[in-house]
């Protein structure tokens, strides 16, 4: 294979399912990955006289093709090393297609590094890539280029965790994932991928010769979504995941999710923002910028808020030290009482843990912020959880059941490392705020008294 040299493009081009062919490109260094120029944008697809396609819906009629775009393209790619998933069968020749229709020269690979064969390896760096979104469809179609790279650098923060050493090439310094990469990749000739997609194993197939835990369903033969939820309801307790933080817009974030205890089925879900106030109730316009000023305070959707927390079990982030106190703080601002948790199960103690899990979660996203909407977060932590599970496999973590409790193995497991609530003193405090203790006091004075009595008496 030849050598990288200094740059390396990432490039993702595919039909979207908007009818759009959907392109993002980024240039970055081999060697640490830092990125040097990043485009994306969605055209019309073109026929074979160059014109746009009769395929293309009605109201993206004025979109621009690949035209417009070619000197772009071609800055970005031509002639450096091409990592993405599916460019063998997949991105690159629908990329030469469309240069061939509008007649422009198409860019030349100095070589490719497709992560399907990586993918297909069933390794456990593989098994985590996958969870990490490597090869995965983006929901913003033109994202999935910068989603694989986040992947690939995820996976090579990960390699510590599977005790895998930071490999480089012999006399070159490529970035430790690229040269992993490398390994797996085959001459074109000798491809056997199938498919863009179709060849990648998923969390159901066998990992490394394992298979994972089978999983019971709810039951036999659920119609629809709502059946199976019905029956989750029935079969399971309740827990809710709960987020409550300042937004980067001066807001205060409320995210919340009830699910079943047991399989993270979700049966309810809400997000929103309101001012924060002050001890009066109204509302604190210091913080909050001029064009957030009709936003509403707590006060308007209290009762949702105390339907939902009060006497749940609540998972989340910090919420012990900053979520709870915060909610408590504007429920006593605008004249309620707050919700009382049945029970915390706080993420903090086990991402502090040191565990292989504890440090993949982090990787995952337990207890990152959202990366546009801060009333997400608790939907960030619920999916990393819900990955965590299908990495326990990976990392060799035993899998117990709670069953008194009926919970998911991963809140059972986060449950472990929680810390019992620090006793109560029986110590009292004087007016001035100093501690005192009668019994120890006396005592003390007693002895000191007897001491007294034993030197006179000498």
């Amino acid at each position: 294979m030849p050598e990288l040299g200094n740059l390396v493009a990432f490039f993702d081009f595919k039909d979207g399912r908007d009818g759009l062919l959907h392109f993002s490109g980024m240039t970055a260094l081999s060697e640490t990955l830092s990125v040097i120029t990043l485009r994306r944008f969605c055209v019309q697809a073109t026929d074979n006289t160059g014109k746009p396609a009769s395929t293309t819906p009605a109201r993206d009629k004025n979109k621009p093709t690949l035209d417009r775009y070619y000197k772009s393209v071609y800055f970005i790619l031509h002639d450096k090393f091409w990592i993405g998933h599916g460019l063998v069968n997949s991105d690159w020749p629908k990329l030469e297609e469309e240069f061939n229709h509008i007649g422009k020269p198409s860019p030349k690979p100095k070589g490719i590094i497709d992560t399907v064969p990586f993918i297909s390896s069933g390794t456990k760096l593989a098994q985590l890539a996958v969870l990490f979104g490597l090869g995965e469809p983006s929901l913003g179609y033109y994202n999935n280029c910068e989603e694989n790279y986040d992947a690939i650098k995820q996976c090579r923060d990960a390699m510590p965790i599977l005790d895998m050493e930071k490999e480089k090439d012999m006399g070159s310094n490529i970035y430790p994932m690229i040269s992993h990469l490398r390994k797996f990749q085959q001459p074109p000739e000798k491809a056997t991928t199938k498919s863009a997609r179709g060849s990648e194993p998923r969390k159901s197939q066998k990992l490394e010769g394992k298979e994972n835990p089978p999983r019971k369903s709810l039951a036999e033969s659920p119609s629809s979504l709502e059946e199976r939820l019905l029956v989750a309801m029935k079969m399971e307790g309740r827990v809710t995941f709960f987020d409550f933080k300042k937004g980067s817009n001066g807001l205060l974030h409320f995210g919340g999710m009830e699910v079943t205890s047991k399989t993270l089925e979700v049966i309810n879900e809400t997000g929103f923002c309101v001012q924060a106030t002050q001890i009066n109730g109204k509302p604190a316009r210091r913080n909050t910028p001029a064009w957030l000023k009709n936003e509403p305070t707590l006060s308007e959707s209290y009762d949702f808020v105390y339907y939902m927390l009060h006497n749940k079990t609540l998972i989340g982030h910090d919420l012990r030290k900053s979520d709870f106190p915060m909610l408590e703080k504007e429920c006593k601002h605008i004249g309620k009482s707050p919700p009382r948790p049945k029970e915390i199960i706080d993420t903090v103690p086990f991402i502090s843990s040191g565990s292989k899990l504890g440090k993949l979660a982090v990787l995952l996203g337990l207890g990152k912020p959202a990366a546009r909407l801060d009333c997400r977060n608790c939907q960030v932590n619920y999916n990393a959880i819900k990955k965590c599970r299908d990495a326990m496999p990976i990392l060799d973590v035993e899998i117990e059941q709670d069953k008194e409790s009926n919970m998911h193995p991963m809140i059972s497991l986060i449950k472990k490392y929680q810390q019992p609530p620090e006793e109560e003193t029986t110590k009292r405090k004087s007016p001035q705020g100093k501690v005192k203790d009668g019994g120890v006091r006396k005592s003390l004075r007693l002895k000191e008294a007897s001491q007294r009595l034993k030197k006179q008496s000498m």
